[in-house]
């Protein structure tokens, strides 16, 4: 199937505007399949509410999520931003 979505045909103004709950979603699908095709349902929720915590924060743009999607797997800062959450709040 081919990618029929080109970033260069969204305006800059919303390139650089936040990213949306779709792109936050899709990321954290991707992101939390494993290797076997199955997904881990735990770690696509901490995926997906760290990457919506960013975008609350005005911190991950439409065209930074964007640009996500090339990467093979999620990049350390957001898992060290996952793994601070939970050693700071045991009960997560």
């Amino acid at each position: 199937m081919d990618n029929t979505f080109n970033i260069n045909n969204i305006s800059e103004d919303r390139q650089s505007g936040p990213a949306t709950w779709n792109q936050v979603n899709g990321l954290a699908i991707k992101f939390a399949k494993k290797s076997s095709g199955n997904m881990d349902w735990r770690l696509q929720r901490q995926i997906k509410a760290c990457l919506y915590n960013l975008v609350k924060q005005e911190k991950l743009s439409f065209k930074q999520a964007n640009d996500l999607f090339q990467k093979k797997s999620l990049p350390k800062i957001y898992k060290d931003m996952i793994n601070t959450y939970l050693e700071n709040n045991q009960e997560a």
